[in-house]
């Protein structure tokens, strides 16, 4: 079952506001209190922190059917860049609106409370993914669970998605360099698991691929609690 965000597309009206960001455009700030959420129906975002030194480390991609972000409702700041990978179509969701229904509304409110458990469990994955498992099974984890998100927003078609990452994103996502993502996408190839060529990716052998870094799809579901009520667009 796809995460919750994935099926907000069908909850908004057809008159909410759209808007377009460009190829590394900022949706948010470190710091700033969005006014606006931004539920992503065409293109790809990261978010990242910057240390010190320069390094980036990204916890996590948006990509089509994900709502950037909740997290923002329960802070009183946003706590990483969220930057554009590729050119971004998004429908703007009013904050204050969003908050008075969640107050409101019981049936939206355990709707979004699924939304975030699910990104929980994600999150905890990817503490043991990170801390305990080798280059090659963290890579491949990766594809694996944007495979499976990609196809719950039903962007696969014949084993095939968009995968418009360079080296450099996987690598910050997963604690590699960019010399070792090469290196492991290469033996991946190799091994018949997967083909990656100009921003696409097909999956080969899916069950083998996630038997070899222990993938299970189970953290990515959340159980639906019925029809989500129709949110509240930005005028």
């Amino acid at each position: 079952m796809p995460l919750p965000s994935a099926s907000l597309l069908d909850t908004v009206p057809g008159t909410a506001a759209r808007a377009h960001f460009r190829s590394r455009s900022f949706l948010a700030h470190r710091g700033e209190r969005p006014r606006t959420l931004w539920l992503i129906e065409e293109g790809w975002a990261s978010g990242y922190k910057l240390l010190r030194d320069g390094r980036r480390h990204i916890s996590r991609f948006y990509i089509p059917g994900d709502l950037c972000d909740p997290s923002w409702l329960a802070a009183d700041g946003v706590d990483q860049l969220v930057v554009s990978i590729t050119p971004i179509k998004a429908i703007a969701l009013d904050r204050a609106r969003i908050e008075t229904r969640l107050h409101s509304d019981p049936a939206f409110s355990g709707r979004w409370a699924l939304e975030g458990f699910a990104r929980l469990r994600a999150q905890s994955e990817w503490l043991v993914t990170l801390g305990c498992k080798s280059a090659t099974e963290r890579l491949s984890q990766l594809i694996c669970e944007l495979f499976c998100r990609l196809a719950a927003s039903d962007r696969v078609e014949e084993d095939r998605c968009e995968f418009p990452l360079s080296q450099q994103d996987m690598a910050d996502f997963t604690g590699m360099t960019p010399v070792h993502v090469c290196r492991t996408l290469k033996e991946l190839k190799e091994h018949g698991l997967i083909e990656l060529r100009r921003r696409r990716l097909r999956v080969l052998d899916f069950d083998r691929l996630a038997k070899l870094c222990g993938f299970e799809c189970a953290y990515l579901a959340a159980e639906a609690a019925g029809p989500l009520p129709r949110l509240a667009a930005a005028a």
